[in-house]
């Protein structure tokens, strides 16, 4: 009881509770289809589900994709988010209500992961304990947060906005290792510290592919603060920064290995995928940049990022005049010496202003300047970074606020510390946004939870249709649509030339296989996209096959007789690599967690 105690006070629980209004949009019986990215949150997952029950235990191919020739989806958009939606939807939820499981899950998990952070840095004490309520509170509620869900529905990106304060936590952690000694016998305290930011950093590296570039500068930037504090704290001993920064890149490197089974992939076979569909027209940064005003703007709309010369986009971009208003009072009062973590609030006041300056229009001289800038794509999603920073700014007002003077007697410090400011802006801050927690609300209709819906958006946006660079003709059209739409069964192998008659077609998530009965030698066509992976087999046996023109299809040359001729996705020389710099990088950070390593001596705590 004293453990579960230690890790769960009644501002947390609190927490839990207040979280409640943000989420009950997503105890309504529809969902809301309207919003930007709705569709995909929902279709992705059903892809995803395919995959799996195909035994594709890592997806990577959409089977339905760019008008059911395929796509290889997952190579590009990182897969942790589905996992959690397919666990859900394997205990047996619908594919809507799995998603909306996950959303909510994430809410509460970086609402928790806020307030674990800002308890750390401002004490168990009543003051930081308040400052985590607040602070928490302001993350979950932070405009930008619920655009991402409710205007945008970018299931990835919202997240791995969850991720950021519980990787922050995992580092801050490796850096000022705990000063409580550890058990006799179990010495492991910094090997588990180093695991556990490996882990965290590794959950985000693996959830939204365009976060990684946002949140590793500011990561990267917190880490060089931290260690230089530290150095001030143990008399820049350097044995004990040596140590502080060996351990830093230990954690770090470990991630990327534990990441190694999407990033390897990705950045290596990306080339066979035609990127700039995605990173151009309404993709391209140049159209999204945000202006000052915008920013304070309380307009709250459901349109998009569309006035390419203005500020008037459909979409808002305000902050929220509570994190406003503490950030400001962060700035004016924490800062003052004697406030706790003066050097936290600085840094934070520092990011938060660098972040919002970059999605600002003077900054597109830097975006231009960075070339891998534009996978981020909406310069926009910097207000993700500054939600963290408004957030962790409003905890550091609250704790600078309450915090009891060196000077007043115990018994009116105590009072101070527990004033009921605390709980009034905790109420404020959900208060405040309680209006943006409105859907559009819509029915779920059978459609939306089948690859109908990808077939009726892609048809609806031809844009959006994914090509490789195999495809040498645009697809607007294919001979599968009719069938999608017509509920008919998928006749994705046909003959192609020779005289043979294709029956018994099995469309799975990763294969698709036929019966296949030649009067002599034929050749039949897979309407399947061809990419790096596809297997071809007869009767089991592997056999090559070859690229048609001009979409880049799959090709088999069959024998005469009557043979089963089959496709299947599956490994690479690179994805088999990067899979086992995974499952050793798993087995490194297992060992860290529990391997009784030699006992260390207590750390130094940030001050």
């Amino acid at each position: 009881m004293t453990r579960i105690r230690h890790h769960f006070d009644r501002e947390l629980i609190l927490l839990f509770v207040l979280c409640a209004f943000a989420l009950a949009p997503l105890a309504s019986p529809g969902y809301f289809f309207d919003a930007h990215d709705a569709d995909h949150s929902v279709f992705f997952l059903v892809e995803f589900d395919k995959a799996i029950r195909d035994g594709a235990l890592w997806p990577r191919w959409g089977p339905d994709h760019a008008l059911g020739y395929g796509y290889p989806l997952w190579l590009l958009y990182a897969p942790l988010a589905y996992y959690v939606a397919e666990g859900f939807h394997l205990l047996g939820l619908g594919f809507t209500a799995a998603v909306k499981a996950a959303w909510a899950l994430g809410f509460l998990f970086g609402g928790w992961g806020m307030f674990l952070l800002l308890r750390r840095w401002f004490g168990r004490g009543p003051a930081g304990r308040a400052a985590a309520l607040v602070g928490g509170l302001l993350y979950v509620y932070a405009p930008y947060h619920l655009l991402t869900i409710y205007v945008r529905a970018a299931f990835a990106e919202f997240s791995a906005l969850a991720w950021f304060p519980w990787v922050l936590l995992a580092f801050d952690r490796v850096v000022f290792p705990s000063p409580r000694p550890s058990p006799p016998g179990r010495g492991r305290e910094k090997g588990r510290a180093v695991a556990l930011a490996a882990l965290a950093y590794a959950g985000l590296l693996l959830t939204h592919t365009g976060t990684i570039l946002l949140f590793t500068p500011l990561l990267l930037a917190y880490l060089l603060f931290a260690w230089l504090r530290r150095g001030r704290q143990v008399g820049w001993a350097w044995a004990d920064l040596r140590d502080r920064a060996l351990h830093i890149a230990a954690g770090g490197l470990l991630a990327v290995g534990l990441a190694a089974i999407f990033l390897l992939p990705m950045l290596l076979e990306q080339r066979y995928i035609l990127q700039e569909q995605w990173v151009q027209g309404s993709y391209g940064y140049r159209g999204h940049f945000v202006y000052l005003s915008q920013l304070l703007d309380p307009f709250w709309g459901y349109g998009y990022s569309d006035d390419l010369a203005g500020p008037n986009d459909g979409l808002s971009f305000q902050l929220g005049i509570v994190g406003v208003t503490l950030a400001l009072t962060a700035a004016v009062v924490g800062l003052r010496r004697g406030r706790p973590q003066r050097g936290v609030t600085g840094f934070f006041l520092a990011a938060t202003l660098a972040s919002l300056a970059a999605l600002l229009p003077l900054a597109q001289p830097l975006w231009d300047a960075v070339g891998p800038a534009a996978l981020i794509q909406f310069p926009w999603r910097l207000l993700g970074i500054a939600s963290l920073g408004l957030a962790i700014l409003g905890g550091a007002a609250v704790a600078s606020l309450l915090w009891p003077a060196s000077d007043a007697p115990p018994e009116i410090a105590a009072r101070r510390a527990q004033a009921p400011a605390a709980s009034i802006l905790a109420l404020t801050a959900v208060l405040a946004s309680l209006a943006f927690t409105l859907p559009q609300y819509t029915a779920i209709e059978p459609i939306d939870e089948s690859a109908r819906s990808i077939i009726r958006f892609e048809t609806t946006y031809p844009e959006m249709i994914g090509r490789t660079v195999y495809t040498q003709q645009a697809v607007t059209d294919t001979p599968l649509v009719a069938q999608y739409l017509a509920g008919q069964p998928l006749e994705k192998v046909v003959t192609l030339a020779g005289q043979a008659t294709v029956s018994d077609i099995d469309v799975r998530g990763a294969s698709v296989r036929a019966q296949v009965n030649a009067a002599g030698p034929a050749v039949v066509l897979f309407r399947t996209y061809d990419f790096p992976g596809w297997r071809a087999t007869i009767d089991g046996q592997r056999v090559p096959h070859r690229t048609q023109a001009p979409f880049g299809l799959i090709a088999v040359e069959v024998p005469a007789g009557q043979h089963q001729v089959a496709i299947r996705h599956g490994t690479t020389p690179v994805r088999t690599a990067g899979a086992l710099v995974s499952a050793l990088s798993l087995a490194a950070a297992v060992v860290l967690f529990f391997w009784p390593f030699r006992r260390a001596k207590p750390g130094v705590t940030p001050s």
